[in-house]
Parts: structure tokens; C-alpha cells; sequence
């Protein structure tokens, strides 16, 4: 039913008007605007409640204009948001100074700070938790502060108009006049409240709201906007210029809110007419709670006559199975829509998951769709945000350094300039962080600037013993360059002031700032941090710990909303709550979320309010969420075309979920059936997998050379050898596998070789301590602790960890000692260490031709027969228990380590040091030997057992792996599950699944 427009009359009264809100609303709406523009032969004022509707209602004036129209009035009517009115208040500059979002947290978390225990009443001990309580509090207060506006409002006004007459600063005067007021009005309300208040944690909230209340409020400026507004029309009023006021109420009004703004309508009709537009429901409510009906059997009634009067054949309940399923559903339902010729669509989040989930399935129709997400898509989730988190997690590290995952996640970020930071061409830094991220894994350096650049002198040293190439110079500048700016934020005195102003600073120097000014999401993200500057503040030089300002930062992001580009499209589809959808023209609508766990869904109640205490300060409460939703749904069903309904019938648990209660009413009034999900299934015949197996393609190069290492993956399994060593594939490793192939362990071997070294040094200047077994056990156990001590000393001070892993070794000294005192009586002497060797393998390709491969390594250690200088022996440590030791003697000709530096030593062509030597022993040295027993009885060394034949059957087995190997024989996978649950290939060949 179709209400006129009303006539404008001179009554100085509000003059009220209701559309209906159907598939007409809009055009009801822009007709009657334009009769109220011809009535008064003025360009009215059309303020809107929400901003949701904005522009369709002004698209619809622009369709709806009338022909002939006076040229005074031929412009479209001014069409704003509520809101944006108050902030448009003229003489705004004279209010009291506004205070941002900000700088009111930082004032309640600052009195929090001072005391503790009102963090233990609140349970918000944790630096985030507080920032949180603050941000309640200051909301509560401002609900509080809205609760006393209407014995506000006329008071203010009079204020503005006694301090307009007398032409005083309205900084000075009567901003302490009005300051007077509301003290005078929150210790009255204040009283009264807290006499019913029993609970002491909603008396605290009392009390930060009676102390820390001030007009440069937001609940407080908006009054005094109102009063300009009324102030200024009372001046056009006397020019005759007075434009009538259209007021849209687009949602229903809290109690308070209707207290608001009908006296503020009421003042401003008395200047210039004023049309209050409301929403008749009586012909749209679906359901008797969204319709205005006292008598519940009569708007029952009403609504069962609604429904059946429906387009309902428009509408579709569609159930799905599951979350994925119903994801799927509503990103087919969407493309069928688009399909079908439809240009203007919308997804209905009532179930943001869903809805995040079907937009990433609807991106891949390409540019062709337009996707706007108006759900309030978090800032923090994208790229920039995490760019800038990198580099916060960074700076926050303590004095040793950051971990190496959090320092490479800062260098790999996209907007960090690596050429601004080396000051060299960009083409020149290509890979230089892959390097650093390859040095770091391999040395297992998980945090610590020392560890950082041992790990880069290391791989240095490396390179430069194996003949490889050295890796960059500009690794140690990259590392000196953030490891500066970590120490100016560990030097620095903080403040608000001064932290900002020096992550500005870092921004820039890392190139950061620049970047994220190109980038959509960047550029917001720079906004938000402008709000820190806190410089022309009181709080510019509030002092507060590094730990509490970057919680701060992280929570700000946090509650920033991410605004998305607009674009040119074919079609375009709006994801929005259903409250988005009032007033809003859209040719097909999905609904996604529409079981009974969803539909309807409530705002969660704010901190320290329960809906009692909602009702008696005339705030949202349950019950208006439940009509209002009731009523945008009764809305969004009778206006749109089409609607598809999607829920899910089973939760995640597995339990039954039925359609939302209002969808199952109209279901029983209508006779309206849900309807299965239909997406087509693909039909395929499954085989299963056969062993993976490698076949050599020609243009594949065969290697020239092999390690001990490489020919023990090609013992364990040829399909890994063909993975790691021909393909080059490496798995990304990371850097929570312990110290057993780390530097720590690196280090055991060094200061082995150093220990030996200055053994040998000690007894050229003192030679009692070969003669007394005493003197040279102290002096060995002495000086392998001072060694000890001086290696890991660099590589605790980068990782404080590794203290256990020394710890721990030094334990086991005095047996190590006792087990050299022991090798040395049956003859050994210490000859070399870290000893490099290698032989030349003759075999035979796949035609006949005689090839060679080099074989080499790095040996431990080498030892010599005191007795017989010829004779020699090689010994490799295992930093390992000696039952694992043991193990290793077991299968020694699949891992034929020692044998290959036992004959690498005796061939007569290689030119090494142990020329003239023959190496007939070989042993493995547990360096975690079990000391349960005693230094004494603790078992360390493996010898090989006959290794003269193990030599032959060596030889012979080398020769025919490599010939095989040159063949292009195809390499299977039929590794043993030992050698396969840490195989880096087994992604790759399936295995478990074969």
C-alpha cells in the first residue's frame, strides 16, 4: 500500500511520511523527495540514518527526476549520510579539540597501567588484553556519555546561542561553561547509577566514565554539531534560505537515538519544514515479530497474508553437506546468475567463511567480475600488513638477535628494496637472500647475529677448502644493516613520539615506505600509521615499553578494514552483511549461512553491559537485533528478483542442522521444499600407483665426481640418488631440527682438530707429559675444556641454546680423554685432521669405454703407528650414541665412508699427506658415549671388523654401482622404511601409497 507524500504545511511540527520498503521503495522515496522539492520550490537536504543506501538513492532521484522542473531546483537534492552531517557542521574549527580513538585509549590504558589490579578485575594481564580493556572501556563510556545527551541537547544549544550574542571565544568561555554542564549532569546520573550497581567492576567502568568524560567526546562533538546545524538554519531562516530537512530513518533507531533525533528535528522544524520518512512493514513483514502490530494474533495474520502474497517460486532453498559443498554451491549459484545475463549480484555473509571461500572460487572467472567486499575484509590480512608485521617482529628480538625464520621473513618480503639498502644495482642482488636462507639452513644457525655471521665465515671457509665459489660479500652488509636498526630500537628511551617517528625513519631506509605507497593495500596501511603521530599531543612524550607500543600498533591494524579498489566490469558482485542489503537495487541475492546456528545472528553484547542494563540506558538490545533482522530479511526476500537460500544441513561435528527458523515457518505456510546441492561429479577410474621408478633421460649429464655421502643415497635407494644429486631437488628445509648436524656440531670437530694441534705443539716444548701418563691426562682434560670453551664462546653469545649443547660435551671429556690415553698405549699417535682425499675410480660405460669418476671427501682424522710409521689409521667422529655407532658397522658397505677414505689414502697416484702410508684400521669415535658406567668402562669406539676384505668386496661393489649407474639402468625406489622416514624424495615417489 502506496502512502502520498505529504503536503508541506507551515506547522512548525515534524511531519511524518512511510514508504514501503519493497522492489518500489526506492522510487517511492526519490518521487516523494522530488514532490517535497516542487512543494517548497527548494533544493532539500536528504539525510540518510545509514550510509548503506547512499548512492542508490540518489541514482534513483537521477532516474526519477520530472520533467519541466524549475531551474532553481533542477540540481539534485543533497543527499548525505548522518554522520557525514555532523562532521560537515559549520564552525566545526570552534568545537573543543578533538581528541582521536587513539589518544582516549592511550589515557584509560595509561590509569590501567598505574594500576594492576583493575587489569586482575578485568582478567586482561597481557599487554594486548589491556589495550583491549581500554578500547571497552572508552566504548562503554561513550554509550554511558549518549545516555545523558538528551538532558544535554537543549542546554548546548542555548550555550552556542548565548555565546553567538555575546561573540565570545567559544574555545574559552563556553567551552568551560559547557564543561561545567555535563560535570554537573554525569555526577548526577552517576549518583543514581551507582546506587544500583553492585557488581565492582562496572563501578570501576563508573568511575574512569565520571573522570574522564569531557565535551571533546565523540557523543559530545556530535551535539554540538547538531546545535551548529540548528544554528545555521536559524540564520538562513532570516534570509529566507531555510532548505527543508528529509530525514530517512533506513534502520530502526534505538530508544535513546529516537530521543535524539526527534528533538533534533523537532527544533529544526521550527526554522524550515521537516519530513520524517519511516519504514511501513505492515505489508512486507514476513513474520509477525517484523511487523508494528500490537495484537500478536492479528499481525500473525498480517504476515501469513504477506508471505503467500510473495513471488516465493523466485526463491530457492538450496541445503548443503558440507562446508566446502556449500562454498561450492554458492560460487556456482552466483556463475549460473551470471550466466544467465545478470549484471548486479550479491553474496550475503552470513556465514564469512563461506563467503571467503566461495569469493576465492568466484576469482577465478577473472576480471570479467568485479568482487567488492563489504564485510569489513581486516586490513591485517594482507600482504602490506604482514610486510610491516615482519619487520615488528623483528625489532622486538632480544639483544642476541632475532630467529632466523623471523629474519628471513622480513628480507623476503616484497616491498623490502634490497639495491636501496646495498646500494647497488637490483640486478646484482637477484638470489642474495636465497643464498643467506641456504647458508643459515645448512648450518642450522637458528638465531643470533653472532651465530649469523659464523654461519657466513663458515660457508666462506668452505668455499674456499672445496674450491667453490664464495658467497657474497654483500651478505655481512645486509646483516650489519639490520642488525643497526635493531639496536637503535634496543637503545632507545621509548615514547609514543619517538617510536613513531623512528619506524617512520626505518620504513624508509629499507625502502618499505616507497613500496607500500604503489600498493593499494600499502597506501592504507601508511594511514593508519600516520594516526601515531602523537606530536602536537599530550601524550607525545608519554613513556611506554617497546612491548606495550608495538601491541598497540598490531591491535590498530588489526581493527582497520580494508577498502577495496573499485574497477571497471562486466558484472559486478557485493559481499555484504544482510543488513547492507536495505534499500540497495540488486538483480539476484545469495544467501550464504542459513541454518539455524546462523540465522538471525547477534553483534556481541559490549563489555560490562547486559542487555538489563541495555534496556535502562535505551541501547541496542537482543530483542531490536531480532526485529531488525527479521525485518531486513522480509525486505531483501520481497524486493529482490532472486533469492537462493544456501545452509548447510550438517555441522562440522557431524550433527544435523536444520534450515533457520524463520525459512522453516514460511516453508510449513508455504509448502516450499529445500533442494539438494547440484554440482556436477566428475567420474574417473582409479588405479593404484606402482613403485616409483626413474628412467635417465638423454640429455641428462652423468656426474663426474660423487661424495661419500651421495654414494650412500645411491646405496640406500638409486630413485634419491636420482632426486638429490642428478635433479638437484632439495627439500625447504627449516630450522626446528635440533644441533646434531648444526654448528654446535661443526664445532666439535674444529676444536678436535685445534686440541690436536696444540698437543702436538706441547709436546715439542715440554716433553715430560709424554713420559707422565698423570701430567698428560690434566694437561689434555685442561686444555680440551679451554678449547671448548673458546669455540662455543662466539656461538653462545648469538644463541644462548647452544650453552647445553657445551654443557654436555664437557661431560663427556674425561672419557674422551681416557679413550685417546687408551688408543695411544696400543701404539696410535694423532697425524692430521679435516684432511681432504680422494681417488680416481676406472670403470666401464654402457658401450665399453673405459671412463673414470673421482670419489673424495673430507676425512676427520687420520692416525700413524708409533712403531711402524707406514701404518696408519682413519677415524671418523659421529657426534651420535655408540649404539647407533654400532648400527653403522652393521651396513658398512652401504655406507662405505671410512673404506672410501681408507683407499682414497692408499692410492700411490694422489699427492696428500699421507703419501707413503698404508691405512689398515679404520674406526668410528662416538662422541655421546653413555657415561652411566664411568669415564672408564663408557664403550666409544667401532673398529671395522676384517678390513682387508672389506676393501675387495668395496672395490668390487663401487665399480659395478657406478658402471650401473653411467648404464642409465632405471632407478627404483626399494629403500627399506628406515631410509625412507627422513627421505627428502619420498614426496615425490609416493611412497605409503604404493
Amino acid at each position: 500500500m502506496l502512502h502520498p507524500f505529504p503536503t508541506i504545511s507551515d506547522q512548525k511540527q515534524v511531519q511524518p511520511w512511510a514508504i514501503t520498503p519493497d522492489a518500489t521503495a526506492l522510487e517511492q522515496l526519490a518521487r516523494g523527495i522530488w514532490d517535497g522539492a516542487a512543494q517548497t520550490q527548494q533544493r532539500p537536504l536528504v539525510v540518510l540514518s545509514t550510509a548503506g543506501p547512499l548512492i542508490g538513492v540518489r541514482a534513483a532521484l537521477e532516474k526519477y527526476r520530472p520533467q519541466n522542473l524549475n531551474p532553481k531546483i533542477a540540481f539534485l537534492p543533497q543527499v548525505i549520510s548522518f554522520a557525514d552531517w555532523l562532521e560537515a557542521a559549520p564552525g566545526a574549527w570552534k568545537f573543543p579539540k578533538k581528541q582521536t580513538d587513539l589518544e582516549r585509549w592511550l589515557g584509560v590504558y595509561t590509569t590501567l597501567r598505574k594500576h594492576p589490579e583493575l587489569q586482575a578485575w578485568f582478567k586482561a594481564e597481557s599487554e594486548t588484553g589491556a589495550w583491549g580493556l581500554a578500547q571497552a572501556i572508552v566504548e562503554a563510556c561513550d554509550t554511558l556519555s549518549k545516555a545523558v545527551c538528551p538532558q544535554l541537547q537543549k542546554q548546548i544549544h542555548a550555550l552556542m546561542q548565548e555565546d553567538q550574542a555575546k561573540q565570545s571565544n567559544i574555545g574559552e568561555v563556553w567551552g568551560d561553561q559547557a564543561q561545567a554542564l555535563l560535570d554537573m549532569t554525569v555526577a548526577k546520573v552517576y549518583s543514581g547509577m551507582a546506587r544500583k550497581v553492585v557488581d565492582q567492576e562496572t563501578k570501576v567502568l563508573l568511575t574512569f566514565w565520571r573522570y574522564t568524560t569531557s565535551m571533546s567526546d565523540p557523543v559530545f562533538r556530535n551535539q554540538f554539531a547538531m546545535a551548529a546545524h540548528l544554528e545555521a538554519i536559524a540564520a538562513a531562516q532570516e534570509v529566507n534560505q531555510a532548505r527543508p530537512l528529509i530525514w530517512v530513518e533506513t534502520a530502526d533507531p534505538t530508544l535513546i537515538d529516537q530521543e535524539i533525533i526527534g528533538n533534533l528535528l523537532s527544533e529544526y522544524a521550527q526554522y524550515a519544514p521537516v519530513v520524517e520518512v519511516k519504514m511501513n512493514w505492515r505489508d512486507v513483514g514476513l513474520w509477525s515479530e517484523a511487523i508494528d502490530i500490537e495484537d500478536d494474533l492479528q499481525a500473525k495474520a498480517q504476515a501469513l497474508s504477506n508471505a503467500k502474497r510473495t513471488q516465493s517460486k523466485a526463491w530457492r532453498l538450496i541445503s548443503a553437506k558440507c562446508f566446502e559443498e556449500l562454498a561450492w554451491a554458492a560460487a556456482k549459484t552466483i556463475e549460473q546468475h551470471l550466466i544467465d545475463g545478470k549484471t548486479k549480484l550479491a553474496l550475503v555473509a552470513q556465514d564469512r567463511l563461506v563467503a571467503r571461500r566461495a569469493r576465492a572460487l568466484l576469482a577465478r572467472l577473472g576480471p570479467a567480475l568485479n568482487i567488492r567486499d563489504e564485510t569489513g575484509w581486516k586490513l591485517s590480512t594482507t600482504r602490506a600488513a604482514a610486510a610491516l608485521n615482519s619487520w615488528l617482529e623483528l625489532i622486538k628480538a632480544p639483544k642476541d638477535g632475532p630467529s632466523a625464520k623471523a629474519l628471513l621473513e622480513f628480507l623476503q618480503n616484497p616491498f623490502f628494496d634490497l639495491g636501496k639498502v646495498l646500494n647497488r644495482d637490483p640486478d646484482t642482488c637477484t638470489g642474495l637472500i636465497a643464498e643467506l636462507e641456504d647458508i643459515l639452513v645448512a648450518s642450522k644457525a637458528e638465531s643470533g647475529w653472532k651465530t649469523f655471521h659464523l654461519a657466513i665465515e663458515g660457508a666462506q671457509d668452505n668455499a674456499a677448502k672445496t674450491l667453490s665459489n664464495l658467497p657474497s660479500a654483500a651478505l655481512l652488509e645486509l646483516l650489519q644493516f639490520v642488525r643497526e636498526r635493531h639496536h637503535e630500537w634496543l637503545t632507545l628511551k621509548v615514547d609514543c613520539n619517538q617510536a613513531y617517528r623512528l619506524l617512520q625513519t626505518n620504513l624508509q631506509d629499507t625502502g618499505m615506505a616507497q613500496s607500500l605507497h604503489q600498493d593499494s593495500a600499502g597506501k592504507q596501511l601508511l594511514e593508519v600509521l600516520k594516526t601515531f603521530d602523537l606530536s602536537k599531543t599530550q601524550y607525545q612524550a608519554a613513556s611506554i615499553r617497546l612491548s606495550e607500543w608495538l601491541s598497540l600498533l598490531k591491535t590498530v591494524v588489526e581493527g582497520a578494514s580494508y577498502q577495496e579498489v573499485g574497477k571497471e566490469a562486466q558484472a559486478t558482485l557485493s559481499i555484504l552483511p544482510l543488513s547492507s542489503t536495505r534499500l540497495r537495487d540488486f538483480e539476484a541475492v545469495v544467501v550464504a549461512g542459513c541454518d539455524e546456528q546462523q540465522l538471525p545472528a547477534y553483534s556481541e553484547p559490549p563489555l560490562f553491559f547486559s542487555d538489563a542494563l541495555n534496556q535502562l540506558l535505551k541501547t541496542s538490545t537482543v530483542a531490536m537485533q531480532f526485529v531488525q533482522q527479521a525485518r531486513d530479511l522480509s525486505q531483501l526476500l520481497v524486493s529482490c528478483p532472486k533469492v537462493d537460500l544456501l545452509w548447510q544441513s550438517k555441522s562440522n561435528n557431524g550433527e544435523p542442522l536444520r534450515p533457520a527458523a524463520w525459512l522453516q515457518r514460511l516453508q510449513n505456510q508455504l509448502g516450499w521444499q529445500a533442494i539438494p546441492t547440484q554440482l556436477k561429479k566428475r567420474a574417473f577410474q582409479s588405479s593404484p600407483m606402482d613403485m616409483a621408478v626413474a628412467h635417465f633421460e638423454e640429455a641428462l649429464p652423468m656426474p663426474l665426481s660423487i661424495s661419500p655421502s651421495a654414494y650412500k643415497a645411491l646405496r640406500d635407494c638409486p630413485y634419491r640418488y636420482y632426486v638429490r644429486s642428478l635433479l638437484g631437488l632439495r627439500k625447504n628445509k627449516g630450522f626446528d631440527e635440533g644441533f646434531d648436524a648444526s654448528l654446535a656440531g661443526q664445532t666439535l670437530h674444529k676444536l678436535l682438530k685445534r686440541f690436536y694441534q696444540a698437543l702436538k705443539t706441547q709436546e715439542h716444548t715440554n716433553p715430560a707429559i709424554k713420559t707422565d701418563q698423570d701430567q698428560r691426562r690434566v694437561w689434555m682434560e685442561k686444555s680440551l675444556t679451554i678449547h671448548s670453551e673458546q669455540e662455543f664462546a662466539a656461538l653462545i653469545e648469538g644463541d644462548a641454546r647452544v650453552m647445553g649443547t657445551l654443557r654436555d660435551w664437557q661431560k663427556q671429556i674425561p672419557s674422551f680423554i681416557e679413550w685417546q690415553l687408551q688408543r695411544e698405549q696400543a701404539g696410535w699417535q694423532y697425524f692430521d685432521g679435516e684432511v681432504k682425499v680422494g681417488f680416481d675410480l676406472p670403470f666401464k660405460d654402457a658401450e665399453g669405454a673405459p671412463k673414470t669418476i673421482r670419489i673424495e671427501g673430507f676425512a676427520d682424522r687420520y692416525d700413524v703407528q708409533v712403531g711402524d710409521n707406514a701404518l696408519a689409521s682413519v677415524i671418523d667422529y659421529k657426534n651420535q650414541r655408540f649404539e647407533r655407532v654400532k648400527v653403522r658397522a652393521e651396513h658398512l658397505l652401504d655406507d662405505p665412508q671410512l673404506l672410501i677414505y681408507a683407499r682414497a689414502a692408499n692410492e700411490e697416484q694422489e699427492n696428500h699427506k699421507l703419501t707413503g702410508h698404508v691405512v689398515q684400521q679404520a674406526e668410528w669415535v662416538a662422541l655421546k658415549a653413555d657415561l652411566s658406567k664411568g669415564d672408564h668402562k663408557a664403550l666409544r669406539g667401532q673398529e671395522v671388523v676384517d678390513m682387508p676384505a672389506m676393501m675387495q668386496q668395496f672395490s668390487e661393489q663401487i665399480t659395478e654401482d657406478i658402471e650401473q649407474l653411467w648404464a642409465k639402468k632405471p632407478m627404483q625406489a626399494f629403500a627399506p622404511e628406515g631410509v625412507c622416514q627422513y627421505c627428502e624424495a619420498r614426496g615425490i615417489c609416493r611412497k605409503g601409497i604404493w
